[in-house]
């Protein structure tokens, strides 16, 4: 019998119903109904991809691949649901699991059986020497020949003598507690042989992941290229690390101990020497469970702290406080003193809205009142056209509040973000600026947020970044309301263009080892709440009045990273940004120029991530989930 097919008001009604339904809060009804249509007429496409997106609401993938693959056969000419019906199956493969909270380990899981590449065969013989230093133990203290089926150079009582040495190749630091994936030096050998002459690193590691007591991968750390201020915070060379041993000898470095617990303080003065370091992409070396274990020993990682302390200060970092970080195992937390004697501006460009203005002044002014006797601070407000009664009168309460440390300045003009900073720079008086967004504000009494609660010494802390020498822009962890990251950081090349690392990610997110967490560097820095030395900010011209919007705080840290400087986030500066609540972000009229003007500027730049993303993540999500799962949610 042929199916009977409903006509276009049959199926509108009907689609209705099912919406209806779903409003109800009885989607069973609704599936049940869409069933009932789709049986008298399986090829309804309509019908059937309605199926789908019903299913998908609730998390019924495996249901939703099959509604939207039906509505595919049925119009074999359009791919869109073909599409769906491909993501929806790998939404039930990954358990329905959201990308966007943080790779689980499900996801992971369909990461390497789909789209992990294959390591080199080891099979393959070795073109290089690759040795391991073996302690004395179950054995003699010898060089392992990993090239080699069988084979090993004792080491001799003058092991410091370079003479004592294997001759060539690499020497290949191995953590007890880790083990090298079959296929990983023939992988190395292969990324060599792809690297230009003369760029040939001194050092190589690197990503790496875990593995559970059954055996089974977990937890990938997919890093960065070297970004030394991440490094500082959560050190990555420890598990894995291969060192050319010509250079070692050129460099008239020692040999690492042989005690693997001493190397930590070897493999920092190695970095002492401006090593040339290439990160591999791949993840060539498993932690085991024990690794937690070492990682967590307090008397070791307070042994590490106290080596990393000495060894910033070797490099003429100022720094006051290193110590192990109470919440991510391995990694640590790093404290600048606050600077004595320097004055902050503090420019607030604003448009009515005193209901977010005020809360942004005061936390202002309880930031000054915590660095009182180090830090004098001015309030420049730019005005930029405002006509509410309650905006003029809370500036009124402020500059008789404040006298003058508290500046208006009324620019009635059409808003252009630039513009505006940059006026407020040239009126104002301190060595610091800080450029804050009027609805940016310290919440001290909300709930504490992954480890790390609002607290009004936020000021301080960039300023501790500011006069850094090699710091140029100093940003803050942002949140929406909602408790959600707004910002950890600028990827630029994300999207082709930037954008906000960790977005929407929860603040005690464990993505990349927790990275926005710890002290970390960026491309960039939002213009959000961005701090820098009013001597740089002359040095580049300020902001490109050219982008009045959209793109001129990238412009900015880039035009400054051109210079060698680098673009820092102390995670203790951690604030709530109500984005874009004084101004519609989706009616925008001048980002299409904006975003060609940065890409005539910056093509090449823009056209990677690296070195501040990882090579193995995906350019399109900020979630950090490494490529090939860029479809699922």
């Amino acid at each position: 019998m042929e199916a009977e097919r409903l006509d276009s008001d049959r199926r509108r009604s009907l689609l209705a119903q099912v919406s209806a339904l779903q409003m109800a809060g009885t989607p069973e009804q609704a599936d049940r109904l869409l069933r009932q249509a789709l049986a008298q007429d399986p090829g309804d496409a309509v019908l059937a991809a309605a199926l789908g997106r019903l299913l998908s609401a609730q998390g019924r993938w495996r249901g939703a691949a099959e509604g939207f693959a039906l509505a595919a056969l049925a119009e074999p000419g359009r791919g869109g649901s073909a599409r769906l019906a491909w993501q929806a199956q790998h939404q039930a493969a990954v358990q329905g699991q959201q990308l966007r909270h943080g790779l689980s380990r499900a996801s992971y899981h369909h990461w390497i059986l789909q789209h992990e590449s294959r390591l080199g065969d080891s099979l393959i013989p070795l073109n290089q020497e690759w040795w391991l230093p073996h302690p004395p133990g179950d054995g003699p203290a010898a060089w392992v020949a990993l090239h080699a089926a069988v084979g090993s150079l004792p080491v001799a009582p003058q092991v410091q003598d370079p003479a004592a040495w294997p001759p060539q190749g690499w020497l290949v630091l191995l953590a007890p507690e880790a083990r090298l994936r079959r296929g990983a030096l023939q992988s190395l050998e292969h990324w060599l042989s792809t690297q230009p002459a003369e760029r040939l690193p001194h050092g190589i590691y690197t990503d790496e992941d875990r593995l559970d007591a059954a055996g089974e991968r977990l937890d990938p750390w997919f890093k960065p290229a070297w970004v030394e201020d991440s490094f500082w915070s959560t050190p990555w060379l420890d598990t894995f690390s291969c060192w050319n041993l010509a250079w070692l000898r050129h460099s008239r470095l020692p040999l690492p101990p042989l005690d693997p617990e001493a190397r930590f303080a070897w493999l920092l003065e190695v970095l002492e020497q401006s090593p040339r370091l290439g990160h591999v992409p791949q993840v060539l070396v498993h932690r085991t469970p024990e690794a937690a274990v070492a990682a967590s020993q307090p008397q070791r990682q307070q042994q590490r702290a106290q080596a990393l302390q000495n060894h910033l200060q070797r490099l003429g970092e100022a720094v006051e406080l290193v110590e192990p970080h109470p919440q991510l195992a391995g990694a640590f937390r790093l404290q600048w003193p606050v600077p004595a004697g320097l004055g902050c501006s503090v420019i607030v460009p604003s448009r009515d809205r005193a209901d977010l203005l005020e809360p942004c002044l005061r936390s202002v002014e309880r930031a000054l009142q915590r660095q009182a006797g180090r830090l004098e601070g001015e309030i420049l407000v730019v005005d930029n056209g405002s006509v509410e009664p309650a905006t003029a009168e809370l500036l009124e309460q402020w500059q008789q509040r404040l006298g003058d440390r508290f500046q208006v300045l009324r620019i009635d003009e059409p808003f252009n973000w630039s513009r505006l900073n940059n006026a407020a720079a040239a009126a104002s008086r301190g060595e610091l600026l800080l450029f804050l967004n009027n609805d940016v504000a310290c919440r001290p009494d909300d709930p504490q947020q992954g480890g790390c609660r609002q607290n009004d010494d936020w000021l301080g802390r960039m300023a501790a970044q500011a006069v850094r020498p090699r710091v140029g822009g100093v940003g803050a962890l942002l949140l929406y309301d909602d408790g959600t990251l707004q910002h950890g950081g600028v990827v630029v090349g994300m999207h082709g263009v930037a954008d906000h690392a960790y977005r929407y990610l929860p603040p005690d997110h464990t993505v990349h080892r927790g990275r926005s967490r710890c002290h970390t560097a960026w491309g960039a820095v939002t213009g959000g709440c961005l701090m820098v030395r009013r001597e740089l900010f002359a040095l580049v011209g300020g902001f490109d009045q050219g982008l009045p919007v959209e793109g001129n705080d990238v412009d900015f840290c880039l035009r400054l990273g051109l210079l060698g400087y680098r673009h820092v986030i102390d995670p203790a500066v951690l604030l709530t940004h109500s984005e874009s609540q004084s101004r519609d972000p989706h009616a925008s009229t001048t980002a299409e120029a904006a975003y060609g003007l940065m890409r005539g500027r910056w093509l090449a730049r823009l056209g990677v991530a690296t070195p501040w993303w990882p090579e193995a993540c995906s350019r399109d999500h900020a979630d950090g989930r490494p490529r090939g799962l860029e479809f699922l949610l």
